[in-house]
C-alpha cells in the first residue's frame, strides 16, 4: 500500500528508468501506464484521474467511498464553473489521501508497433523478465511493480 507521495516517487523514477530505455532504443514510440488485470491508467495522473481509468488501484477506504460520487459529479456538464471548481478541489484533496495498490505494475504501452524491438525488449535487462511474457505472441513489456519504483524513488 502506497501514499500518494510514494505513488509520485515511483512515477518519477519509472520516468527516469524509462529515458534510460529510449536512450538504448531511440525509435521506440510508447508510454508508460500504470497496469494490472483490473485495469490501467496513465503513469503520473492525478489521484481522481487514477480513480476515474483504474479505481482497482485504489484501495476501497472512506476516502475513496467520499471520492466517488465527487467525481461523478465533476463530470456534469451543466454544473456551473464555480461549483464544478469547488467540487474538484474537495476531490483532489480527498485524492491526496488515498492509498494505490503498489503490487500494480509499471508497463509500456505502444503507441506505434515494432515487433523486432519489442522482441528486443523481452530479454533486456531494463525490464522485469519474470513479469515480461517471453513470447512473440505478447506486446506487453513490464518494467516492474509500482512499489518497487517507489523503493528506487527513495534512494535518489
Amino acid at each position: 500500500m502506497l501514499t500518494y507521495e510514494q505513488l509520485q516517487m515511483a512515477a518519477n523514477a519509472a520516468s527516469l528508468h524509462f529515458k534510460l530505455i529510449r536512450q538504448k532504443y531511440p525509435a521506440i514510440k510508447a508510454y508508460l501506464v500504470y497496469s494490472a488485470t483490473a485495469g490501467q491508467a496513465m503513469l503520473g495522473g492525478s489521484p481522481s484521474q487514477i480513480l476515474d481509468e483504474f479505481p482497482a488501484m485504489i484501495f476501497d477506504d472512506a476516502n475513496k467511498a467520499l471520492a466517488l460520487p465527487l467525481l461523478e459529479r465533476s463530470k456534469i456538464e451543466s454544473l456551473p464553473a464555480g461549483e464544478k471548481m469547488r467540487v474538484n478541489e474537495e476531490l483532489a484533496k480527498i485524492g491526496r489521501l488515498f492509498k494505490f495498490d503498489g503490487q500494480s505494475q509499471v508497463e509500456l504501452r505502444f503507441s506505434e508497433l515494432n515487433y523486432k524491438l519489442i522482441w528486443q525488449l523481452q530479454t533486456d535487462e531494463l525490464v522485469d523478465r519474470q513479469l515480461t511474457p517471453q513470447t512473440k505472441a505478447s506486446i506487453r513489456i513490464v518494467l516492474g511493480k509500482v512499489e518497487s519504483f517507489a523503493n528506487a524513488g527513495k534512494l535518489q
